[in-house]
């Protein structure tokens, strides 16, 4: 292993995925690459430095944040387990519980172009999808969307059926509201 991988390691008390030491070797050189119109990979000389400023290993022990999406989002590889997962978070949320997966294989993703389309959403948010609060706030805009739907579909319907069903909507909003009264659902 070269000189300056292992000295990565030690700096960051990691130990690199052999998927990823393979494309460094091959692929990247010192300097931080944009390998696509977002996707920034982190040189060898960048990523101590990105990885310290960031706390990565504060918040994310295991993990070496790799590059970003030039928005705040870091790529990272989870440097304990045998399979090289590309994850994505922000910054500014470093906890595995909000990572997502962007691919399963780092070669892989490379491979297809290092996108940043998510396959598999984070714990957290799989979580929040089954809690009452996001079923309630999911009708909730459903009532909201359907007022926003009518109010566009207004000039093809007449005047008594355009009333009839916004006050009808207005009527299961106002009973939503009353019915969920001290509940979290508005955003």
């Amino acid at each position: 292993m070269d000189k300056q991988l292992k000295h990565i390691e030690t700096a960051l008390g990691i130990t690199l995925p052999g998927a990823y030491i393979r494309f460094l070797e091959t692929q990247q050189s010192s300097e931080s690459l944009l390998v696509t119109d977002l996707v920034t990979l982190y040189g060898t000389d960048d990523l101590i430095e990105r990885n310290q400023t960031y706390a990565v290993q504060q918040y994310l022990p295991s993990y070496i944040s790799i590059g970003d999406d030039s928005g705040g989002q870091g790529i990272f590889l989870d440097t304990s387990s045998t399979q090289a997962t590309v994850y994505t978070t922000g910054y500014g949320a470093l906890d595995p519980d909000c990572m997502e997966v962007l691919n399963d294989d780092f070669t892989e993703w490379t491979r297809q172009g290092y996108s940043l389309n998510i396959i598999r959403e984070s714990p957290g948010v799989l979580a929040f999808r089954e809690t009452e609060t996001f079923r309630l706030r999911s009708s909730w805009m459903a009532l909201h969307k359907a007022l926003s739907v009518l109010e566009t579909e207004r000039p093809q319907i007449d005047l008594k059926t355009y009333l009839r069903r916004k006050r009808d909507l207005q009527k299961e909003m106002q009973d939503f509201e009353v019915k969920h009264a001290g509940k979290r659902y508005r955003l």
